[in-house]
């Protein structure tokens, strides 16, 4: 069904007048989103002292993030058909909180491991939840609110990165890793009084946010599949970049490790102005074949100057392979964009992350294969380059706006 104007406005109203609370919410949710995934790795080095990790350990922890959000991207939309929406984000909030807490005071690898898993099972719940949730309380601020959103996520990403060894050197490691699971847990709290306020809407909020025939109708659609392989694109490219990024520059550029480090941080900070302009743009135009083309040029330049002139302007070849990070922006806005309502939200959103952090899952482990056989990075961008023309798919698919929750005429 194409989609038609009316079908996606509402009245606008304040932004603020009777969302208080919900506008917290997603932004305390939005901010501790992803210090799971990155506030460990800049202090692997400290945790080692007192946790000792065999080598296998590392590749499973790097790998954890993408496979707990893509297992529990599939299960959150059947949590919110048995709890609702909002009982749903607060036990994920508990479950991400928890798990880091949980994870600071561990002793050895296995609970390290364990309650990493914990932590990022709640965060790939959250990033399921923030779109229907925008969709719900914002019908008639949505590009406003998914850009509020999707910056915090990423300054969520970026502080704990940049702040946890200075923590880590003046306290200790576990309270630099405990110290972002407090804010999740504070995150918590407004949907708690969400809940309580709402206590007698709860059966009607459930049965709204789930219904079994939208989310065939989702599944089905092509436009739902390129939503999904440009969040895919963007996942793949990520975590081989986080995971990978430090030892292609010192291998190919000679970097020493804090420069490449330093590298890695641009990399991670491109999506700010990435975050807000491109969610703008993207919220705006009839068509994503332009922004489709944007990604997969500056993914493909970006890996040809790494792989060619990695010690040439490295800085230009970090920040155009971050840029194409807008795959992720285009996935995330038209879960919203490209739905009718709060179910087909949960759905998309569901399938979005689901599928896209699997396909994320397997980019540093096909790296890492690559790498250990030939023994230098020439095919890893080579990869890089493949995953950047599956755009191709996105580009066709989602040339026109269809509703993808819609049942065909």
């Amino acid at each position: 069904m194409r989609l038609t104007r009316g079908m996606v406005t509402a009245d606008r109203l304040p932004l603020m007048r009777g969302r208080i609370l919900t506008f917290v919410g997603i932004a305390l949710a939005a901010l501790g989103l992803r210090s799971a995934a990155t506030a460990v790795s800049p202090i692997l080095r400290s945790i080692e002292k007192d946790v000792v990790f065999a080598p296998g350990d590392l590749t499973l922890l790097g790998m954890l993030a993408p496979l707990a959000f893509a297992l529990f991207g599939t299960i959150t939309p059947w949590a919110v058909k048995r709890a609702g929406l909002e009982n749903t984000m607060i036990v994920a909030l508990i479950v991400l909180g928890g798990g880091e807490l949980a994870r600071s005071w561990a002793g050895a690898p296995g609970a390290f491991l364990a309650f990493s898993f914990v932590s990022m099972a709640g965060t790939g719940a959250v990033n399921v939840l923030l779109p229907p949730m925008v969709k719900k309380y914002f019908p008639d601020r949505i590009a406003a609110m998914s850009t509020v959103y999707l910056f915090l996520a990423v300054l969520g990403s970026v502080i704990p990165a940049y702040l946890a060894s200075p923590i880590a050197s003046n306290s200790d490691w576990r309270v630099s890793i405990s110290a972002w699971g407090y804010i999740a847990l504070v995150a918590s709290v407004p949907w708690i009084a969400m809940a309580i306020r709402s206590r007698g809407a709860s059966q009607q909020a459930t049965q709204g946010a789930h219904d079994p025939e939208v989310a065939k109708r989702v599944w089905r659609s092509p436009s739902s599949w390129g939503i999904t392989v440009s969040f895919g694109i963007a996942a793949f490219n990520c975590y081989i970049m986080w995971q990978w990024l430090p030892t292609i520059l010192q291998e190919r550029a000679h970097l020493d490790e804090a420069t490449s480090g330093l590298m890695l941080a641009i990399y991670s900070a491109v999506a700010l102005p990435n975050s807000i302009i491109g969610t703008m743009i993207i919220a705006r135009a009839k068509s994503m074949t332009g922004a489709s083309l944007y990604g997969m040029s500056v993914l493909i330049i970006g890996a040809l100057g790494l792989w060619l002139w990695p010690a040439t302007l490295t800085w230009l070849w970090v920040v155009l392979s971050g840029l194409g990070v807008i795959f992720f922006t285009i996935g995330l806005v038209l879960i919203n964009l490209r739905t009718s309502g709060p179910a087909g939200a949960v759905a998309l959103s569901g399938m979005v992350q689901g599928v896209g952090y699997l396909i994320g899952a397997v980019g540093p482990l096909l790296v890492g294969l690559a790498h250990g056989l030939g023994n230098n990075s020439d095919v890893d961008f080579v990869i890089i380059i493949c995953s950047a023309l599956a755009g191709i798919f996105p580009l066709f698919v989602l040339r026109k706006k269809v509703l993808v929750d819609a049942p065909k005429p």
